[in-house]
């Protein structure tokens, strides 16, 4: 939790990679920030490439990710770091389209990320607050 305020780069990130798997591209990536403000609710983007999910504050899959707010008050470690005390954070989860397969890549992606950060909330110590469910509703 303590890096949430850093810059992109310098923010931890979680790679996961499938056995055997010499590529070196991961199959998943995850990352959270802390964030001042979260995007407006809308069931679909206007060409229907992101699918929107009623988790958090907001939650979204497109083609290659997912994106999920959720309510967390964060302080910053400093007064210079990158962002400053926020109410919210953000998660990152990235996928490449080509690495995942069949009819529920949208909805696994959704619930990895919901997954990961049920546990990221309940760390932080706002789980209460952050509206993450045990099981993903469908879109």
């Amino acid at each position: 939790m303590r890096h949430l305020h850093d810059e992109y780069r310098q923010r931890p990130a979680c790679w996961v990679y499938k056995t055997g798997d010499e590529s070196g591209k991961p199959l998943l990536e995850i990352r959270f920030s802390a964030s001042q403000s979260y995007p407006a609710p809308s069931e679909k983007d206007a060409d229907g490439s992101k699918v929107r999910y009623h988790v958090g504050l907001y939650a979204q899959v497109g083609r290659d990710g997912a994106d999920l707010f959720f309510q967390c008050p964060t302080r910053a470690a400093s007064k210079d770091a990158y962002i400053g005390d926020t109410k919210y954070v953000k998660a990152e989860l990235y996928s490449d389209n080509a690495q995942l397969h069949g009819d529920s890549a949208v909805n696994d992606r959704m619930m990895i990320l919901n997954s990961v950060s049920r546990e990221v909330a309940r760390e932080a110590g706002c789980a209460s607050k952050a509206g993450l469910p045990t099981a993903v509703p469908n879109p």
